[in-house]
């Protein structure tokens, strides 16, 4: 595939991918009259490098990152902080698009109780799927994906905002390395939207696999358990 393909294919500029495949230091070769070709292993890097975001109908390049965030987001997303991690942009912009997609009537923000040390109120940020618009831009939606973190990226434990959710957990389960699986069951367990949008992107397939398998999962929660293993890229 040549860049001017690739760039098509990404919905992004020749010029950004000829700067990826530059930094990445891929080995590219190029034909008689000096254009890049690309073998199928350095699209593949360099798709997750630099993500996929065609063109979606009446939205830009971040309200469609946004949104695509949140529609794999089952239980929605509870802050704009939160859409900004999934969606690979920075949460100023995230909190724009989320106000322009709600004003459009593709987002919903709800009022619920959530459970924790303290059962609290807190603002949940949904893709809106029952929106008239949804159906003509379903598809191109979920051709959106952000640019995938490298794993040195992931944290290497539970993070404080989320510590109300192991209150009465030993510090060496907060540990994905050595407890992804206990965590993975905690998260889906207690229903927390910031959690599982934290855990989909710190735990792997094999830590919701084996949440899957213990006692007390309900249906619902195994099939999320599930999905999120299928889309984990640790």
């Amino acid at each position: 595939m040549s860049a001017r393909q690739l760039a098509l294919k990404l919905g992004t500029t020749i010029p950004r991918v000829k700067r990826a495949v530059s930094r990445l230091e891929l080995n590219a070769s190029e034909d008689p009259r000096g254009r890049v070709k690309l073998s199928q292993e350095q699209v593949e890097l360099l798709r997750r490098n630099l993500g996929t975001t065609p063109s979606v109908p009446d939205l830009s390049r971040t309200e469609a990152l946004v949104l695509s965030a949140l529609s794999r987001s089952p239980f929605g997303v509870a802050s704009a902080r939160v859409a900004a991690q999934r969606a690979g942009v920075s949460p100023t912009a995230a909190g724009k698009a989320i106000r322009a997609l709600r004003a459009s009537g593709l987002v919903t923000i709800e009022r619920r109780l959530l459970p924790g040390a303290r059962v609290h109120e807190q603002d949940i940020i949904k893709a809106n799927l029952a929106s008239p618009r949804w159906p003509s831009i379903a598809a191109a939606v979920a051709q959106v994906h952000p640019a995938v973190e490298p794993n040195h990226h992931l944290d290497q434990t539970v993070p404080p905002h989320l510590a109300h959710l192991f209150w009465n957990t030993a510090p060496t389960q907060r540990i994905p390395r050595r407890a992804g699986g206990y965590i993975a069951r905690r998260l889906l367990t207690a229903g927390d939207p910031e959690g599982l949008a934290w855990g989909a992107k710190n735990l792997s397939a094999e830590d919701w696999r084996h949440a899957v398998l213990t006692r007390g999962i309900s249906p619902r929660r195994r099939a999320l358990a599930l999905h999120l293993a299928k889309q984990s890229q640790v």
